[in-house]
C-alpha cells in the first residue's frame, strides 16, 4: 500500500490525475474493515490454511502509520491536484532550472561503455590508483592520480567534456599500494 501511494504521486506529479485517483481507490481497498492500511498486502493466490487472502494483509505491521501518512497526503494533492508537499528547494533545483550533474561515473561494479556527450567521466575507485589514459587509442596518453574521499572511495575525472560524440576514451589503472597494473584497458565511448 504504501509503495501504491508513491507511484500516485508520482502520477499526481506527472499530471495525470486520475491514473493517480485509480491508485488512490487500490489503497482504500486494501484497507480492512475499519479502515487500517496494512504495512504490506498478499499479492498471490490464497492461502487459506496460511491465513493469507489475494488483496488482504499479509501478517505485516497493521496499521502502517507510513501508509496512513501516504494516504492523506494523497488525498490532497488529488484535491489539490498537484504534490502538496513537494520541496521548493528539490523543484526549484531539479524542475524549473534543470540541474544536472557535469559527470557520468565509472565503477567496477558499473563498467559503463557509453556516455553522453558535454560531461566528465569520473572514475571511483575502491583503492589508490595512478590512472592511464588516452583519447587518440594511446597515439597520445595522460596519467591522473587519483584523489582520496576520506569515505573509503578514490577518484579521478578524465577530460571527457569536449569531447564529439563517437569519440572514445581509453583507460587502464596502476594500483599504487599494490604496485601493479590492471592488465586490462577499458573503453567508454561518447555518443
Amino acid at each position: 500500500p504504501l509503495l501504491v501511494g508513491e507511484r500516485s504521486h508520482y502520477e499526481v506529479a506527472a499530471g495525470h490525475l486520475e491514473d493517480g485517483g485509480r491508485l488512490l481507490e487500490a489503497m482504500e481497498m486494501f484497507a480492512n474493515e475499519t479502515g487500517l492500511i496494512s504495512e504490506q498486502v498478499w499479492d498471490t493466490g490464497d492461502l487459506p490454511d496460511r491465513g493469507l487472502f489475494f488483496g488482504k494483509p499479509s501478517g505485516s505491521a497493521m496499521p502502517l502509520v507510513w501508509a496512513h501518512a501516504e494516504y492523506v497526503k494523497l488525498r490532497r494533492s488529488l484535491q489539490e491536484g498537484r504534490v502538496f508537499d513537494m520541496p521548493p528547494h528539490t523543484s526549484e533545483r531539479y524542475i524549473k532550472k534543470k540541474s544536472f550533474s557535469p559527470y557520468f561515473i565509472w565503477r567496477f561494479s558499473h563498467k559503463c561503455r557509453t556516455m553522453p556527450a558535454g560531461k566528465k567521466l569520473r572514475l571511483e575507485l575502491a583503492a589508490p590508483a595512478r590512472v592511464h589514459w588516452s583519447r587518440d587509442d594511446w597515439t597520445t596518453a595522460g596519467d591522473n592520480v587519483t584523489t582520496e574521499t576520506g569515505i573509503g572511495i578514490y577518484l579521478t575525472d578524465l577530460p571527457t567534456q569536449e569531447l564529439p560524440g563517437g569519440s572514445r576514451i581509453t583507460f587502464t589503472f596502476y594500483w599504487t599500494g599494490s604496485d601493479k597494473w590492471e592488465g586490462s584497458n577499458f573503453v567508454v565511448t561518447v555518443t
